[in-house]
Order: C-alpha cells, then structure tokens, then sequence
C-alpha cells in the first residue's frame, strides 16, 4: 500500500511540475585533413565547438533578441557530440528546453546559426578575405611602380583563400531544429518509479521499527 501511494505521489508531483520539450538541431563541424589526422587535436577542436556553442558569443545574441538573459538561455542549453567515443564523430547535437515548442524550435535554430557567424568570423578564411580586400583596394589606387607587388600578393592572397575553403575546418546545419516528441521534462515513468522506491524505503523502515517493537513486547 505505502509503495503504490508513493507511486501515486511521484505522478502527483509530476503532474504539477511545468513541461519542457526538447528542441534539437545537428550541426557538423568538418575538421580538416590536416587536423583530421592527429586524434587528439581532432578531439580538442570538437570540444572546443561544443564549448562555443553554449557560450555567451553564441547565446548572447540569441537570448537578447529573445528578451531574456544569456544565463538563463545557458541553463536550458547542451550541446553534446553525437557517438562520441568514435573518432570519426563531428556532429554536434543542440538541445534546447522550452515549455513551448515553436519557441524551442527557434531558440534552436538561433543558436545553430550564430554558431556558424562566430565560427566564420574568427575563421581563418575571414581573415585571409579582410586581407586580400584591404589589398585590392590599395591595389586600385597604387601607382604603376607598386602595382606588380600589390599583384603579386593580390594572387598569392587569393590562392590561400582557394585552398583554406577547400581544406580548413568548416562548419554548417546538418539537420534543422525540430522538437523532439515526447517531453523531456518532468518523466512520469522517473517520477512513479522514484516514488514507489521511495515507497519501498518507507515500508522497509516501518517494518523494521514494527519488528522491533514486537521483539521487545
């Protein structure tokens, strides 16, 4: 009897808790064939993504344009590598708690996206862009003396840029935020099976303090 009330008040309990669904979106981070062949800078490099993904250059931007704080959007926020014991894994699952859905879903897809802005403007490729930018325009106001120099590192400039696109870490949306079935939070299965162990414990101990007491009578 004490664990089926116990069962019942763990469902009770749950009943009164607010609902979370889950919002997640996949996003792969394509390690270059150079980095790709040393494991453990392999490892460090998707590390390091996950902790962006759930940093404040990432969420900052996503929580004020949904009027909350970043600290607050942090908590309902993992990201996490899918099969991460393979070394072979890039893919980066986003999880996003919400008690509505289509906010979920958004704040999902928010994230991903300024992820992929901060990964491409700390980039090298962004950088050897700005250069080649800032040497075009020097190039189309040089005189004909500097010309062949400014040239010169206009094509060089361009062929680092040919080769960072093609080999350097990239990263993009493998799959679109979407919200997850069943909701993530409260579990009502957890929270009858935590309260009919709890149960348990119970009866365990009022057994325990009957039998003591018919022992001492």
């Amino acid at each position: 009897m004490i664990i089926v009330l116990g069962a019942t008040a763990g469902l009770a309990i749950t009943l009164l808790l607010p609902t979370q669904y889950a919002a997640r979106t996949l996003v792969e981070y394509n390690v270059s064939v150079e980095n790709a062949s040393d494991f453990l800078r392999t490892d460090r490099n998707l590390t390091t993504q996950t902790v962006l993904l759930t940093s404040r250059a990432v969420l900052g931007p996503v929580a004020d344009a949904d009027g909350i704080s970043a600290d607050e959007l942090a908590k309902r926020v993992n990201a996490t590598l899918i099969n991460a014991n393979s070394v072979n894994s890039e893919v980066i699952q986003v999880e996003v708690l919400n008690p509505d859905r289509a906010t979920g879903v958004k704040l999902a897809d928010a994230i991903a996206n300024q992820y992929l802005t901060v990964v491409k403007a700390n980039s090298p490729a962004n950088y050897i862009q700005s250069q080649l930018d800032d040497a075009r325009r020097q190039l189309s106001s040089a005189s004909a003396a500097n010309q062949p120099a400014l040239q010169a590192r206009v094509a060089t400039l361009q062929g680092q840029l040919d080769t960072e696109n093609i080999t350097g870490n990239r990263a993009n949306i493998v799959v679109p935020a979407y919200s997850v079935a069943a909701p993530a939070y409260p579990n009502a299965v957890l929270a009858a099976a935590t309260g009919a162990l709890c149960g348990i414990v119970v009866a365990s101990l009022v057994v325990i303090g009957l039998s003591r007491r018919w022992t001492r009578s």
